[in-house]
């Protein structure tokens, strides 16, 4: 009988298959947190962006209304309204600004609201 040396084909393609296996889920958890980082990073921009037009609506007493715009370079890619409306108290404003952006085609909102007082 001769001395076995090495491994046998069969435990070579098992072998690979596994590691196969093993590679594509590696490569789908580094993908989705890739996307997920990126996706929470345009969160991060549109909570701020959205915040200084929500702070500078706060910060007077708005006219009720409805005004909209396009953030200067480099958020270009940002649009925003804000809605001023009466609230229920005669010194108090709701002030709602939404901020829009697109995403691969598709396009996605967030919108923040305060209440502006005399």
């Amino acid at each position: 009988m001769r001395s076995r040396k090495g491994f046998t084909l069969l435990e070579v393609l098992v072998a690979l298959a596994i590691l196969s296996a093993v590679l594509v889920l590696a490569y789908q958890v580094m993908s989705g947190a890739i996307a997920a980082g990126e996706r929470s990073e345009r969160w991060t921009v549109t909570a701020f962006l959205g915040e200084t037009v929500l702070r500078d609506a706060l910060s007077t007493f708005p006219d009720i209304g409805e005004i909209a715009g396009r953030f200067p370079p480099p958020d270009e890619a940002y649009t925003w309204v804000r809605v001023v409306r009466q609230a229920a108290h005669p010194d108090a404003r709701e002030v709602h600004v939404t901020v829009t952006w697109t995403t691969k085609g598709v396009e996605e909102k967030m919108t923040l609201s305060g209440i502006a007082a005399k």
